[in-house]
């Protein structure tokens, strides 16, 4: 086993090449996982944490397994907590290890993870969350044993997606009739009134151009529901143009925007990666709401999906009702806790034992500061 600590952004940004071809061979890729997720994360929230790669290697020198982990310290309820857990907690939708080879990481996982649990000796928790259920980090986790002692799995977060279909009219008669209707309903209200058109970020403006009216049509959106919204952030807000400036460059970035006369009333902010859409958030303007054009986006969204030959369109995190409507199959996020000993350990575990209180800690967009405030 190896351990490298990294505290500084530029440290990091050493291993750009290496890390994307290691990951382009992962067989748990997705872009969270990504060298430019991943820095310009730690740009924005690395203060005061300390990032550690931990490596096994094969025999003949090739790396099998990378566990990104940080250290950091919260206080919940008054009281400070140092804890391990995935780089960019809780942001990332999914956390996965870097995985080059399977048989040689069911070697290499025990190993690991006493190597992480000897280097935990002033942290009071170890803690795996937002794991894909299908995906072969959880296989990892699920059959360690250090000490006799292994992993405890529990379900975190369910993230609705639909596998896509090769036609997009096959796709429709999924939905049920109701949806069916509806959708055709919607639309034709909206070309009624206005000129419709379903646009890529690059044909409203820049980059920058486009994530600022994207966050303006979230906050519309969420404050309409009594929500504070994502980007009342500025930090967030940062982030988020960061990582869509580094995934326009790769190509990666799916923000589409639905527009009226050319006016953008809704829009979806997602990632097109490795074969799937990731739609991370959306948002909308109130004031055109009876044309449902968050719904509109989704549809125009899954239509491009289907025609691009991806694979399947992910939701992501959250059970909202919304999902449901687009014949969406479940995949569960599962945690791992790994025991510490200790009153603060038990403590930890306690304050976030039940599934409510580890959604409310594991969602994105600032969670983590609702109860926990980072030192």
């Amino acid at each position: 086993m190896a351990i490298l600590e990294l505290q500084r952004i530029n440290e990091l940004n050493d291993f750009e090449t290496e890390w994307n071809q290691l990951l382009s061979h992962s067989l748990d890729n997705n872009p969270f996982l990504t060298y430019e997720w991943l820095t310009s994360w730690w740009k924005q929230y690395g203060k005061g944490r300390t990032l550690k790669l931990f490596t096994a290697n094969n025999r003949d020198g090739a790396t099998s397994l990378i566990a990104p982990i940080m250290y950091s310290t919260y206080r919940v309820l008054g009281l400070k907590l140092r804890k391990a857990e995935f780089v960019a907690t809780p942001d990332s939708d999914y956390h996965t290890f870097l995985v080059t080879n399977y048989q040689e990481a069911t070697k290499a996982i025990n190993p690991l993870i006493e190597s992480i649990m000897e280097d935990l000796s002033d942290t009071d928790s170890f803690v795996l969350g937002e794991v894909p259920e299908d995906s072969y980090t959880a296989k990892l986790l699920e059959n360690v044993n250090v000490d006799g002692v292994g992993t405890n799995r529990s379900v975190i977060n369910s993230c609705p997606y639909v596998a896509l279909p090769n036609n997009h009219e096959i796709y429709l008669q999924t939905l049920g009739s109701n949806m069916r209707r509806n959708l055709k309903i919607w639309e034709k209200q909206a070309l009624k009134d206005y000129r419709v058109e379903f646009v890529k970020y690059d044909e409203i403006g820049t980059v920058k151009e486009a994530m600022k009216i994207f966050f303006e049509l979230h906050q519309k959106s969420q404050k309409a529901k009594g929500n504070c919204g994502v980007f009342s952030d500025g930090v967030n807000r940062s982030f988020h143009t960061d990582v869509a400036n580094a995934f326009a460059e790769k190509g990666w970035l799916a923000l589409f925007f639905l527009t009226f006369n050319d006016k953008p009333v809704s829009a979806v902010y997602s990632y097109e990666y490795n074969g799937k859409l990731y739609a991370y958030l959306c948002g909308f303007d109130p004031e055109y709401a009876r044309y449902r054009p968050g719904h509109l986006a989704f549809k125009n969204l899954i239509k491009y999906g289907i025609g691009k030959k991806l694979k399947e369109f992910d939701f992501l995190r959250g059970d909202e009702e919304y999902k449901s409507r687009w014949g969406t199959m479940v995949r569960n996020n599962f945690e791992f806790r790994i025991p510490k000993r200790g009153l603060k350990s038990k403590f930890y575990n306690w304050t976030t034992n039940s599934r409510s209180f580890s959604y409310l800690y594991g969602v994105r967009a600032l969670s983590q500061r609702l109860f926990a405030k980072v030192l």
